[in-house]
């Protein structure tokens, strides 16, 4: 059976977050139920996580309670995850998403 992706990323695009406003929507969700958490690898967890379903193990360690959540299933909506999952032919994509993503997990909740 073929399997569909929720977006139709083209060999040659870059995300825009604009175009994707359920992944922004989703990135400031995340960011508000995570504020109180620990910093310690917040964005790399976030971002594994979402991209891989995968952690280190020092990652772990050193922020059980957001890695905790992360792998409760209760924390994400889908919508990163299935961008991830649509634009696994674009690398260049997947880099510019990431970045995106890096520097909002990274930046202070206000």
């Amino acid at each position: 059976m073929k399997q569909y992706n929720k977006f139709l990323i083209h060999p040659t695009d870059l995300f825009n977050r604009d175009n994707f406003l359920p992944v922004t929507d989703e990135v400031l969700m995340i960011k508000e139920r995570t504020a109180n958490l620990p910093a310690f690898f917040k964005a790399e967890i976030l971002i594994s996580f979402l991209k891989e379903h995968t952690l280190q193990n020092d990652w772990i360690k050193a922020n059980p309670s957001l890695t905790d959540l992360v792998t409760s299933g209760s924390l994400f909506q889908g919508s990163i995850e299935s961008l991830f999952e649509s634009s696994q032919n674009n690398p260049v994509f997947r880099q510019t998403l990431e970045g995106y993503l890096q520097e909002n997990f990274e930046a202070p909740t206000l």
